[in-house]
């Protein structure tokens, strides 16, 4: 089944509107909505973290880089303006991919520079690079969330384990639980991002992240979590050091989300520079915005000068 995505919301207190949208269409007839923000190269492409959350998550990027970039970005599906699929095959990996190719090809976005956090930004980034390196001019990977590179942190390996349980209480990471969804998933949100948003000051950050999670699909994070992943540790670092594109590596010393321990295996298996941020959580382009626009925009600067 595919539930269509609201119509959009209000657009007041966005500091950039887009200069162009639409629906591009992906591999199964999943539609996902896109914007396109101003214009120059090369273009920059920030991929979703869906469907937990939509493409606001990287609202303190898309000002800044749409001055001098042409900066499309995407409502992941199961959230946002996008369809909302409820069945496991529709939230496969080959799906996401080929989401990512559709909204390329819709928006005619030839290469560009892709950025993305978690697994859901930075794996996908991975696989299309490894895929289509002809279309992808570097590769930006905050919090990286590669499956199977390391042991996930021990909270998910136990909340997953009991992901299907009706149990009578649900304490901590247990409220990462199907059932417990369908009865509070605000408070699963809420709970989550306070979680893998831990810093001081973070007020913001959270309320945010916890909006743009409640006004997602339920149905849709269920069908994404009981998704089998593929591949073994063996299958998967075989894709990254396939990887030949620049890339640049951003992980906070204290994520919560994902092992940091992930990040470094990558940048041993791809070569990649590894930026380790002292005292950070997981969502370090929504709570540290200057930062994370820095280290992307040299990134950028850096592939101009590449002779290669």
């Amino acid at each position: 089944m595919i539930g269509a995505g609201p119509a959009r919301s209000s657009d007041n207190g966005r500091a950039r509107l887009p200069d162009a949208d639409g629906m591009a269409t992906g591999p199964d007839g999943v539609r996902i909505a896109y914007e396109v923000f101003g214009t120059g190269d090369p273009p920059i492409v920030f991929l979703p973290s869906a469907p937990i959350v939509h493409s606001r998550q990287w609202k303190g990027q898309v000002p800044y880089f749409s001055r001098r970039h042409r900066v499309v970005t995407y409502d992941g599906r199961g959230n946002g303006r996008s369809d909302r699929p409820t069945e496991p095959e529709a939230f496969a990996d080959d799906r996401f991919v080929g989401d990512l190719a559709a909204v390329m090809d819709d928006t005619r976005t030839d290469r560009a520079v892709l950025v993305g956090l978690c697994s859901d930004g930075v794996w996908r980034a991975i696989r299309y690079a490894v895929e289509q390196p002809d279309r992808v001019l570097g590769i930006v990977a905050f919090a990286v969330g590669v499956p199977r590179l390391t042991p996930p942190h021990p909270h998910y390996v136990t909340a997953t384990a009991a992901f299907e349980d009706d149990a009578p209480t649900h304490e901590g990471w247990a409220r990462y639980n199907a059932p417990f969804w369908r009865h509070d998933y605000p408070d699963f949100a809420r709970f989550f991002f306070e979680e893998i948003t831990s810093e001081p000051h973070s007020t913001k950050a959270i309320d945010d992240a916890v909006d743009w999670s409640v006004g997602g699909s339920v149905d849709s994070m269920i069908a994404d979590a009981r998704v089998d992943f593929p591949l073994d540790r063996e299958g998967v670092e075989a894709i990254c050091s396939a990887v030949r594109c620049p890339m640049l590596i951003v992980h906070g010393t204290e994520d919560s989300c994902q092992p940091i321990a992930r990040a470094r295996r990558l940048s041993e298996l791809t070569g990649a520079p590894l930026v380790e941020v002292e005292g950070a959580d997981h969502m370090i382009p929504g709570r540290h915005p200057v930062l994370a626009n820095l280290l992307i925009r040299d990134f950028v600067r850096s592939l101009a000068r590449d002779p290669s």
